[in-house]
């Protein structure tokens, strides 16, 4: 029994040794590239010299306007995941739900949006929310509103543009809890005198808890690390730390400053991951 497990261990190891190879040389290599960089001294000409500090760091915790941004940041991420969790519970409840023979035909039509090109999603969003675009000439047609209202370049308008975008990343995890709940359980507490909302609160809420947290972690995640929605739809007044990285690469040739905040940012990402994983066990 133990050689036939040994034997069983070494074939997986052989399996797994392309993958793991392959995430080391490609994920894990470059990351630690990155953190030592991120303790290297800035250079104009060089982009950086071997010389160890911890200026970059001291420059983003104790400078009021990166952390304004990593407020901004913070911000976007928690309100965008609220959104896709308000907008997301109906809608999975009805994938998770329905009896229909169109059911292929709604879950496609909730993931063909991720076939398109970002951009292009954002510039029809431009086209939207622009002062000639199709609200304000909406709203133009109403008694109290005189003027277009400039509804681009301001913090709702990055939300939208990145909630339209991670919307399904929620739904899909909790269609798949709410799918997991039986719907005996929803009729027992409609026959015991529940009303829609108690049974929501009572019973979907708590019993989907882990799809929520799920979809939440994954929609936050991504939110916060949002590049191209802040940038067409933000700046230049909406500044997130996704932003900031790619002008201190791209812009001022800053790498190690670069370097620094993107470790900062991959180590709120693991610290929220170690948190859901502990709560998961539990």
């Amino acid at each position: 029994m133990v050689k036939r497990n040994s034997h069983q261990t070494l074939i997986l190891s052989f399996l797994l040794a392309p993958c793991t190879i392959a995430i080391s040389l490609l994920v894990v290599a470059p990351l630690i590239y990155v953190g030592i960089i991120s303790f290297l001294k800035f250079s104009p000409t060089d982009l950086w010299i071997n010389v160890f500090t911890l200026e970059n760091y001291k420059r983003f915790f104790f400078d009021s306007f990166y952390l304004n941004i990593i407020w901004i940041t913070v911000k976007v991420g928690l309100i965008t995941t609220l959104v896709c969790a308000i907008l997301g519970y109906p809608l999975a409840y009805f994938l998770a739900r329905t009896h229909s023979k169109h059911i292929e035909i709604f879950i496609f039509l909730l993931i063909s949006p991720l076939m398109i090109s970002t951009v292009i999603r954002i510039f029809g969003w431009i086209v939207l929310l622009g002062k000639q675009g199709v609200i304000n000439k909406f709203l133009l047609l109403l008694p109290m509103v005189t003027e277009p209202i400039g509804i681009l370049q301001t913090l709702p308008a990055v939300i939208i543009g990145i909630a339209s975008i991670l919307l399904p990343y929620m739904v899909l995890p909790l269609m798949s809890a709410i799918e997991s709940i039986p719907k005996s359980v929803e009729e027992a507490a409609s026959n015991l005198g529940a009303n829609r909302f108690q049974i929501f609160l009572k019973i979907l809420l708590p019993l989907s808890i882990p799809g929520l947290v799920s979809g939440s972690i994954l929609v936050y995640l991504i939110s916060i690390s949002a590049l191209i929605v802040p940038a067409l739809m933000g700046m230049p007044k909406v500044r997130m730390l996704g932003n900031q990285v790619y002008d201190a690469v791209l812009v001022s040739f800053n790498w190690p400053f670069a370097a620094s905040i993107s470790i900062i940012m991959i180590f709120f990402t693991f610290t929220i991951l170690g948190f859901y994983l502990k709560w998961v066990r539990k």
